[in-house]
């Protein structure tokens, strides 16, 4: 079993680092033997997407030397993602958002049947909205959210006091037995077959030589079955 957690916070020690470390504690605890990956996505220089499509085609950004395709394939080869980001301006941080665009989670459905954690800091208010975003990334990337949690803290304040911890310690619970139970919610995985079937694939099919990476990728999941398009390595007649 592999957990990634990921910092989306530019403050490498603050507080959303401190409830995002505390959740690592917590499955620590609940199984000391499972691999835990914690990811500050400040330690990596990531790039902005060129838009170029090279993922498509390749299952590879072009963009090599920023370390982004390591977060990518952690992220492919989870059983579950337990993500947090700061309210900045009522969304995600701006750190958060290239992530989640270089990174190609949503397109090749990096999440396809995984739970997810979601986790947002404020100060003020407005945490909702930036959850909602958060829950859809969750949801557009084949993944079905478990808990999500925006926590109200004063600016440089230590978040973890004993009512929180209980609540992360609860959720982390959850969390570890649903990857366990390895069976998404039935909407999520209707959502996931209305997502890639109706929206995605039918695009990508036509397009194929555009898309061949991405084809591939899910032919490899299981997202997608033989007969459904034709790739290049063999022959597969519809």
């Amino acid at each position: 079993m592999k957990i990634v957690i990921i910092n989306g916070s530019p403050r490498k020690n603050g507080a959303t680092f401190r409830i995002l470390n505390y959740f690592k504690e917590s499955l620590e605890k609940i199984n000391p033997e499972q691999n835990i990956e914690f990811i500050n996505l400040i330690d990596y220089n990531l790039k902005y997407c060129l838009g170029c499509q090279h993922c498509y085609k390749t299952d590879k950004c072009i963009i090599s030397d920023d370390r982004t395709e390591e977060i990518h394939d952690s992220i492919k080869n989870c059983n579950g993602i337990i993500w947090g980001s700061p309210n900045y301006c009522t969304n995600i941080s701006g750190l958060f958002r290239n992530f989640y665009d270089r990174a190609n989670v949503l397109v090749p459905q990096l999440l396809y049947r995984k739970p997810s954690i979601n986790i947002v800091t404020y100060e003020n208010g407005m945490a909702f909205k930036v959850l909602k975003i958060m829950k859809e990334m969750t949801s557009y990337a084949g993944g079905y959210n478990v808990k999500s949690i925006g926590i109200k803290i004063p600016f440089n304040k230590d978040p973890l006091d004993k009512i929180l911890k209980r609540k992360i310690e609860k959720s982390a619970k959850i969390f570890f037995d649903k990857i366990q139970k390895n069976k998404p919610p039935l909407f999520s995985a209707v959502y996931s077959k209305i997502v890639v079937n109706i929206f995605l694939k039918p695009y990508m099919v036509k397009n194929r030589e555009q898309y061949q990476g991405i084809l591939n990728n899910w032919l490899e999941k299981g997202i997608i079955k033989d007969g459904t398009f034709e790739i290049k390595r063999e022959k597969i007649d519809f």
